[in-house]
């Protein structure tokens, strides 16, 4: 499988392999091994990281994009950066995201390039026609694509939206083995959101957390509409049986069951028996009586509630870590809170909201900020505001108050053994993540239309903990004036 991939990837670059082993200091006989299968990727390899950096960014040109997009289903979002591209082709090489953090920073990158406006809902899609007649029973991974395929024709038949209910925790091969299918999946659940449907998703986090960080990363444009409900269900369960519950419950379900992933000649059901229909409704409610939220999703009419959500969350007590490009709210110096606030804005509540909680936490929990390298913001001040900037008024950094921002900061750092501080040279600059452990991630996207989200299931708050804890960080110099 690895082989396969890795040829596929290397015929799209465009690359040979002597160009691949020099740029990753290999040898080319060893590269051309690997794409032909004489060689097994190795369980401990530093180089397969470099040559995905490599490969992506080889594959730029529209026609390249194109083709990797049908050999691989990798969303337009993660193509827009090399790095998010490099991310996901090591992730699809070796067939499983073995490494969480990976998966939650390319959900990170992701989210901060969500365009400015988060894109709408239309009342009506394109109309497609249903087939005039189904089976009841298909077989197998090719059998679930066309019952799939006929639940959202018959889906963009119906007049009046509804809620869809989704859940499956079965092997995603069917999804996954056929390039050209998938782009037809994603092309019809879009329409059926596009119709006014919304859907509401059951993710079983504990048992498959890069699937389902994967799935967020992927449909996070869509989630930012307000269509798709997700919810997770978080207990063990046995890893004996699977099931797949696609339904809509005025028109049709797709029912299907596995055991150990093993979906080869497996029964998909097709239902549109209305009892039938409503018996699998009752029966799905009563496993989504069993979860909770997985994000809270806030859109840019909703700073406010989403501010009181940060709010709240770093009032708790426990450890935190703070992802930022610039230094945080509470580190601003008081004579600048009072040279800077306005009338119109929130500047001067906000901060001494900001400065109690830290305050407050800090003596007994520990504190790790991480923000941009000081002579990076220097270089480009003016792409830099402080996160809800509008919301405090429209407040905007001069360089001489950066700088005072920045001491201060560092200034609190020697006074607090539990704070600590660390510049990295590569963070998003519009995106704000605070994790208090144990206990809540927040992810904020800012700028014009501030938009974020907010997850307290405890798997996808170590996921991002240990993301945050674990980034290479260094500790900073000061800033060249």
């Amino acid at each position: 499988m690895f082989s396969e991939r890795f040829d596929s990837l290397m015929s799209i670059a465009e690359v040979s392999n002597t160009r691949l082993a020099r740029a990753v200091n290999l040898d080319g006989s060893y590269v051309g091994r690997l794409r032909t299968g004489a060689r097994a990727l190795s369980k401990k390899h530093d180089y397969l990281a470099p040559m995905c950096r490599y490969l992506a960014k080889h594959i730029r040109k529209e026609y390249q994009l194109n083709a990797l997009q049908k050999l691989t289903g990798i969303s337009p979002g993660v193509l827009a950066g090399e790095q998010d591209t490099a991310i996901w082709l090591e992730g699809w090489l070796t067939e499983k995201e073995k490494d969480i953090s990976a998966a939650t920073g390319r959900l990170i990158s992701g989210f901060s390039r969500l365009p400015e406006r988060t894109p709408g809902v239309p009342a009506a899609g394109t109309a497609e026609e249903a087939p005039a007649k189904y089976a009841a029973y298909l077989y197998g991974n090719a059998g679930k694509r066309k019952a799939v395929e006929q639940f959202f024709l018959m889906i963009l038949q119906e007049n009046e939206p509804q809620t869809l209910l989704l859940f499956s925790d079965e092997d995603m091969a069917w999804l996954n083995e056929d390039a050209a299918f998938a782009a037809r999946w994603a092309e019809l659940f879009k329409k059926v959101i596009m119709k006014g449907n919304r859907v509401r998703i059951i993710h079983t986090v504990s048992r498959d957390m890069d699937h389902m960080l994967w799935s967020v990363t992927n449909w996070l444009p869509i989630y930012m509409t307000g269509a798709i409900e997700p919810y997770c269900y978080n207990r063990l369960r046995d890893g004996l049986f699977q099931q797949t519950m696609f339904i809509a419950p005025r028109t049709a379900a797709v029912i299907s069951s596995s055991v150990q992933k093993e979906t080869e000649g497996m029964l998909n059901l097709f239902v549109t028996d209305r009892a039938a229909l409503e018996a699998l409704t009752v029966e799905y409610e009563r496993l989504f009586a069993l979860c909770r939220p997985l994000i809270h999703v806030y859109s840019p009419r909703e700073t406010d509630a989403l501010y009181k959500r940060l709010d709240g969350l770093r009032a708790e007590s426990g450890d935190a870590c703070l992802s930022y490009a610039l230094p945080p709210l509470f580190a601003l110096p008081e004579s600048l809170v009072n040279e800077a606030n306005t009338k119109r804005g929130n500047l001067l509540p906000m901060w001494e909201q900001s400065v109690a909680a830290f305050q407050k936490n800090i003596r007994d929990n520990r504190l790790s900020l991480t923000v941009l390298e000081p002579d990076l913001v220097l270089s480009r001040l003016s792409e830099f505001t402080l996160p809800f900037a509008e919301y405090m008024g429209g407040f905007v950094y001069t360089r001489e108050q950066y700088l005072a921002h920045y001491k201060q900061m560092m200034a609190l750092a020697e006074e607090y053994s539990n704070l600590s501080v660390f510049v990295r040279n590569d963070l998003v600059h519009n995106m704000l993540v605070y994790v208090k452990e144990e206990t809540g991630a927040l992810k904020v996207k800012t700028g014009a239309a501030v938009t974020g989200f907010v997850s307290t299931e405890k798997n996808m708050v170590a996921a991002f903990w240990d993301t945050l804890a674990g980034q290479n960080a260094v500790t900073p110099s000061p800033p060249r004036r």
